[in-house]
């Protein structure tokens, strides 16, 4: 997953916790404030009740501490047709009166005798349920209960609240969160973009390409880029000057490894019949060589890197290039008793150098044969695809490592497996920069059953 992608994702996830929160913070206030407001509301009601109540009882049941039944249904009566769904309980918690005759109630018997005992102490109680308040207070006069009074309280009203506010809150929450999309994608944009930058910049010094990197600002991301502007100013001298004192020291060498390996040559001719001086001059001069190839291949990456190696393009029968250069190679595969087999398609074209793609293909067949074991095979093929001609080099040899497919590339690189076999490590590199002027690619994979198959590709030209 992508940094921008976190960062918008991170965002949201805040957004939405904190969207829940809130939400379920202001329903819940809403309902509390509503039922505390019907609580207020009912206490006033039963405190009128109450003393409306104990003034007809002084009127009427003077002297008695109990609530008659006649009081109550008049009392019902009056107060029915003011505060709705009314019932009036004795201390026994016996039902007197009631203003509906419908005593169904979604509350159980023993629910109801608990608020009605609670009332009966002297204690305002009440209970919610199913979208209705039951509300229980005393009757009192002259500091005795004489009854209690229940009123019913239809809470349709608040359900109706709560859905409205809910829609409201669900509207504003789709809304803001809208918004928090357009804004993370936004601040995510502008706080990745210089990340970005960075990775590529860091990505293109991992491929040797020293560009500098412009972040205009004060921020650590901006010190970051004048840091890496200053690290790669560094490296790139640093590789320029080794660069420089590596061509300096082959051309030095040339010179003295033409006198050794022309003197080599004619010692050979007059050491005679001694067999320890001719084996002596014998790898003397095999050592020369090997020591003057190093330098010939240093010295030709050296101008390729700097430019100073001259390319010559013209249109080239690929197909022809390929089998004149595998004619060339069959006596050295002989040598490393290698079978070499080829399927060569005809009349495939590119644009390129031709000494510098000879050049390419006996590298990469020299590879493949100082690597594969006696009697294997290495097949070559070549084909068209689309835009493209593929040049397939497959061998059976040890194969390279994962890890150092793409660092063989690199000068004087030898892979773990490879280090006994002896080899400058400049072969691979010369070609990624030969098949770079061409405009081509490269690539080296391993074979499920072994060794390593070499896949080129160059453009294609009418």
């Amino acid at each position: 997953m992508k940094l921008k992608e976190k960062f918008i994702i991170y965002y949201l996830s805040a957004t939405f916790v904190i969207l829940l929160f809130v939400g379920i913070a202001v329903l819940n206030s809403i309902k509390n404030l509503s039922i505390n407001t019907i609580e207020q509301q009912l206490i006033g009601q039963s405190n009128l009740a109450e003393l409306y109540i104990s003034q007809l009882h002084a009127i009427q049941n003077e002297g008695s501490n109990e609530l008659s039944d006649e009081t109550a249904k008049y009392v019902i009566g009056k107060l029915g047709l003011v505060f709705g769904n009314i019932r009036i309980y004795d201390n026994d918690l016996r039902l007197q009166a009631a203003s509906k005759n419908n005593t169904e109630s979604s509350i159980t018997d023993m629910e109801n005798a608990e608020i009605l005992r609670a009332a009966a102490k002297g204690n305002y109680a009440y209970l919610v349920k199913d979208s209705t308040a039951f509300f229980a207070s005393p009757i009192t006069f002259e500091g005795n209960t004489i009854g209690i009074l229940e009123i019913i309280y239809p809470m349709s009203f608040v359900e109706r609240l709560m859905s409205g506010v809910l829609n409201i809150l669900s509207i504003g929450a789709f809304i803001f969160a809208v918004l928090m999309i357009l804004i993370s994608i936004f601040i995510a944009a502008r706080l990745t973009k210089p990340i970005n930058r960075l990775a590529e910049v860091a990505n293109n010094y991992a491929n040797r390409i020293f560009t500098p990197l412009e972040i205009k600002g004060s921020d650590e991301i901006s010190q970051l880029a004048r840091s890496f502007n200053a690290m790669g100013a560094q490296l790139q001298d640093y590789i320029q000057r080794q660069k420089q004192f590596v061509s300096n020291v082959s051309h030095e060498l040339r010179t003295p490894l033409t006198a050794i390996k022309g003197y080599s040559e004619f010692l050979a001719e007059e050491i005679g019949d001694r067999p320890d001086l001719k084996k002596a001059v014998f790898h003397l001069n095999n050592e020369s060589e090997r020591l003057a190839k190093l330098v010939d291949e240093v010295l030709t990456l050296s101008r390729i890197e700097t430019g100073r190696e001259e390319f010559h393009f013209d249109k080239l029968n690929f197909s022809d290039l390929v089998k004149d250069t595998i004619e060339k190679m069959m006596l050295r595969a002989q040598k490393y008793e290698i079978r070499l087999i080829s399927d060569i398609t005809s009349e495939v074209y590119v644009r390129g150098d031709e000494e510098k793609l000879v050049q390419v293909i006996v590298n990469l067949f020299d590879n493949a044969f100082k690597y594969s074991p006696p009697r294997s095979t290495v097949k070559v093929s070549l084909r068209k695809e689309t835009t493209e001609a593929i040049l397939m080099i497959i061998d059976q040899g040890i194969g390279i490592p994962e890890e150092d497919r793409l660092k063989v590339f690199d000068r004087f690189y030898r892979a773990e497996n490879a280090r006994s076999i002896s080899e400058t490590g400049l072969g691979l590199s010369i070609v990624k920069h030969i098949v770079d002027a061409h405009s081509g690619s490269i690539r080296l994979t391993e074979r499920v059953e072994g060794g390593t198959t070499v896949i080129l590709k160059l453009p294609l030209v009418d």
